[in-house]
């Protein structure tokens, strides 16, 4: 089933703040968010751990470090690459701002 965009950009989003957080040296459970995740969408917490991994995957395209424990998986669509930068960027200007 393909990942709506609502889908891809709530990943994103958390991805983004579970990043924020460790950069703060927070404790972060992964578990915790795909499984918040996974009730809101109606998916398993492995497909969000998956497409965290994607997620990495585009942060590794952009020169960027990923979260430690998400290696980059590779297996993502390029239109689904181009969605995943989009949601980055407009992300991180929302969260940086105090928006989020």
């Amino acid at each position: 089933m393909e990942w709506s965009k609502e889908e891809l950009n709530s990943a994103v989003k958390a991805y983004i703040q579970m990043r924020n957080r460790l950069s703060r040296g927070e404790i972060v459970v992964k578990k915790e968010i795909y499984r918040e995740l996974a009730a809101k969408h109606n998916r398993t917490e492995k497909a969000f751990e998956y497409r965290m991994q994607n997620i990495s995957f585009v942060y590794s395209l952009l020169g960027r470090d990923w979260i430690a424990g998400l290696n980059p998986a590779k297996n993502v669509g390029i239109n689904v690459i181009a969605t995943i930068e989009k949601c980055i960027s407009d992300n991180e200007k929302t969260i940086s701002s105090g928006k989020a």
